[in-house]
């Protein structure tokens, strides 16, 4: 597994490496540990190179914002996993709206540690059981990766189930139940016609019954029915 970190500051850069050395070998995980301290020509090749990797990327560094990186990232990279790590907490918002997809984002001066480790476990995990479910509707096979999914829901004038992913979405004849077995128990019910990811979900409004996703999608499909589910 290829883990890329990339810190400007030599001593958070150290600190977020031992971090993952000490997680990475308690779990008996085979590792490599790829360290910039900029986004330069060399970081750029990494991104090219076909494999599946963890980023651990700084927001801010002399010469690039990790958030554009991060946006290069998923021009041909849909697969890997995302870190964030700054000192400011307003980028959060900023993230949410580029859609990009990250994982988490985390506050290198807020309990790093423990956040960092939950974050490995989360993206190894993810790594490791990127499913995919075929499904075969009207003589069509879709192949469709499981975390990439964001929510399915029903339309209701065209009698079909929407798959909604990441940058595309599937419309099936089949009915929105059978299609939300498929998925498993990792789809929650928020809505008399909708199941929502519960591992993309970033934030819920309970006020304004939105849900937010990772990679900055809202939907306003939240009753309050099946709310207290997200309690």
């Amino acid at each position: 597994m290829n883990i890329v970190i990339c810190e400007d500051d030599n001593c958070c850069r150290s600190i977020e490496v031992k971090i993952v050395k000490e997680y990475m070998n308690e779990v008996n995980e085979e590792y490599k540990i790829i360290e910039f301290n900029d986004y330069d020509s060399r970081f750029r090749k990494i991104i090219n190179t076909k494999c599946k990797k963890i980023y651990i990327l700084d927001i801010e560094t002399p010469s690039a914002s990790g958030i554009d990186i991060a946006r290069d990232i998923r021009k041909n990279d849909t697969e890997s996993v995302i870190i964030f790590i700054t000192g400011h907490d307003e980028y959060g918002k900023l993230v949410l709206k580029r859609n990009i997809s990250c994982l988490t984002f985390i506050n290198k001066f807020d309990n790093l540690k423990v956040e960092l480790r939950d974050a490995l476990k989360d993206a190894c995990h993810y790594l490791k059981n990127d499913m995919v479910i075929k499904i075969i509707d009207s003589s069509v096979t879709y192949n469709i990766r499981l975390n990439r999914v964001l929510y399915i829901t029903k339309d209701s004038i065209e009698r079909r189930t929407i798959v909604k992913l990441d940058n595309t979405e599937y419309r099936l004849n089949m009915p929105l139940r059978n299609v939300k077995d498929l998925f498993g128990s990792k789809f929650i019910q928020t809505h008399r016609s909708c199941f929502v990811n519960k591992s993309r979900i970033s934030i819920i409004d309970h006020k304004k019954k939105t849900i937010t996703f990772d990679n900055g999608n809202i939907i306003d499909l939240l009753s309050a029915t099946y709310e207290r589910e997200l309690r």
